[in-house]
């Protein structure tokens, strides 16, 4: 089973080539476009990590980042200007610095032993 990414992003263009990404590095891919949809989904469903795109707002990134850090779900915030530091995301990646730092990064806090979360099968 491959590990499951929460991509969170309003964006129509950069977002669905991000996700393809991931997807062809071996992750599981559930996008949506907002807070309340990522709260379902962490709330319902095992991840292994959280992205986060420049288009979500402050209010909502924090929302996320507060309730993936409580979960012990590393969440990465997609930071171009690299100010967003107050949140408890476990990276700040900068998106302009390409694919393969991303999925470095993205590696580096993800949780690959994926089936230790709220719906593994003892």
């Amino acid at each position: 089973m491959r590990p499951a990414i929460l991509s969170v992003s309003r964006e129509k263009v950069s977002s669905p080539i991000r996700n393809a990404v991931l997807a062809h590095a071996g992750y599981g891919v559930i996008p949506v476009s907002n807070a309340e949809e990522a709260l379902k989904i962490l709330a319902t469903r095992h991840v292994c990590g959280v992205i986060i795109s420049p288009s979500i707002s402050d209010n909502e990134r924090h929302i996320i980042c507060h309730q993936s850090y409580s979960l012990g779900v590393p969440a990465v915030v997609l930071d171009p200007y690299e100010i967003l530091h107050e949140d408890s995301a476990q990276a700040h990646i900068n998106p302009l610095d390409g694919p393969e730092n991303f999925l470095s990064a993205l590696d580096a806090v993800v949780k690959v032993n994926h089936d230790h979360g709220r719906n593994a099968i003892a």
